[in-house]
């Protein structure tokens, strides 16, 4: 009798015969898993756009040596003050506050008070949010705007500022300087330093002195503190008892630079020079400071111990003494800058016709002895001198900009340079690159030469 026979063996040896999709199966499945790559990629896209938004990497780039407020190539810029006499306070005073920074929208830029570079490309400018009455209140700590440019001036962005309000009297900043794109200090009169390129700020005390000069170069920084009353802008006017004090660019160690007191060429007690200003100025190799008292004092950017510059028959007077300060610092009787034969001076003085005569001198010798080699335009009040690197001089004056292509002999004034109430400040960073600080709220921006100041241009967005 044959064997039942099993159904289920029967079903598996048979052939199967699979069952065939339906048409246009395939190529719906391809065009959906095309669409899922093209949404993934998308999506990644996004994502990568909205982190970049975000984290935005800081590239540390070396920056040129800056130098003092008269400029040789690399130079700071900003308006100078004040130095003089005596020892100060503590000789390395700390900190003593710090302000992290926080995110700053973008604005008009409001009018500018100073402006520094570090080399051609990048360079900072300080100004206030609101008009002096009110900028200069303690109740408006985020009076003073920052901003920045890698471009030469063609374009700018907002960045952090110190948490300040403008100058009044003993508090407030109006001066920027930075010294390498993470270094900076912002002055006059109060000190506020920072080095990570503007993300905080540290306030450094000053035992009651009034920084009224600040210049930085190679690894160092050096500043002037006094004793002044002057009140409102007026910071560094009837000031007294100067000192030099310094620190290393990267720390906030600051002490008194030996010997680098504005009464040191004359051997007075630093009382001499009440009332009037004083001027610092930073070559490649050596540090100036210009007493009220009209001598020099010098040293080597280490921090080492400065000396009276003498001549033969003992410290050598400079042809003419400062006088009194101007709202942001600079002296009014006398301008010093560096050029690359040595030392020009520019001195203003009272001439036959009654108007004031402004007279160049320059010293190939470190100021111990001086020539006169040519006479600026007397039309208005000289603000600000620049040396440059091709040897020439700019001057910015109450009424515009005149330029010298050599050292003072000769002058013309900048083409475009004229400007309701002059300008506060010039510098040259390059022998063609120069920009330019206006004295009044006439202009929102600073100005800029590109050809060794024979033309001049605003810079808009600048603050």
């Amino acid at each position: 009798m044959p064997e039942p026979r099993d159904e289920l063996d029967t079903w598996l040896s048979e052939q199967v015969k699979p069952l065939l999709p339906r048409p246009g199966t395939f190529e719906r499945v391809s065009r959906q898993a095309r669409r899922r790559r093209t949404r993934q990629a998308f999506l990644a896209a996004a994502g990568a756009v909205a982190v970049a938004a975000v984290v935005i990497p800081s590239v540390a780039i070396p920056a040129l040596e800056t130098g003092g407020q008269s400029s040789a190539a690399g130079a700071s810029h900003g308006p100078a003050a004040s130095p003089g006499p005596t020892a100060p306070p503590p000789s390395s005073p700390g900190p003593a506050a710090t302000s992290t920074g926080r995110p700053v929208p973008a604005g008009p830029a409001p009018p500018p008070l100073s402006v520094t570079f570090v080399g051609a490309a990048t360079g900072w400018v300080m100004g206030q949010k609101l008009p002096a009455r009110r900028c200069d209140r303690p109740a408006a700590p985020a009076c003073i705007s920052l901003r920045r440019t890698d471009t030469s001036g063609s374009a700018w962005r907002t960045v952090h500022p110190p948490p300040a309000h403008g100058p009044n009297g003993a508090t407030g900043v109006s001066q920027i300087r930075f010294l390498t794109r993470s270094n900076g200090w912002a002055f006059g009169p109060q000190l506020w330093a920072t080095h990570n390129a503007g993300r905080t700020w540290t306030l450094i005390p000053t035992g009651g002195r009034r920084v009224t000069a600040l210049e930085a170069r190679g690894q160092r920084v050096f500043s002037v503190w006094a004793r002044c009353t002057g009140t409102g802008p007026g910071f560094a006017a009837h000031c007294s008892d100067f000192a030099v004090y310094s620190s290393r660019a990267g720390n906030d160690n600051w002490a008194p630079v030996p010997g680098a007191s504005a009464g040191s060429g004359t051997g007075s007690t630093g009382q001499a020079g009440a009332g009037a200003a004083a001027s610092l100025m930073l070559t490649g190799t050596t540090a100036y400071l210009l007493s009220p008292e009209g001598f020099l004092v010098s040293g080597p950017l280490t921090g080492a111990a400065w000396q009276p510059v003498t001549g033969t028959a003992g410290p050598a007077p400079t042809p003419c003494r400062p006088g009194p300060a101007q709202p942001g610092g600079q002296p009014l009787g006398a301008l010093l800058a560096s050029v690359p034969a040595g030392l020009a001076l520019l001195c203003t003085g009272p001439s036959a016709g009654g108007r004031p005569a402004m007279t160049i001198y320059t010293s190939a010798d470190g100021g111990r002895t001086w020539q006169p080699t040519g006479q600026a335009p007397t039309a208005g009040i000289a603000t600000a001198l620049s040396g440059s690197p091709s040897g020439g001089l700019v001057l910015a004056t109450s009424m515009g900009i005149e330029v010298s292509p050599d050292g003072g002999a000769t002058w013309s004034p900048g083409g475009g340079g004229t400007l309701t109430g002059g300008f506060a400040y010039v510098g040259m960073t390059t022998s063609t690159q120069g920009v330019a600080v206006p004295a009044g709220l006439a202009s929102r921006a600073v100005w800029f030469t590109y050809d060794g100041g024979s033309t001049w241009q605003s810079s808009p967005g600048s603050a």
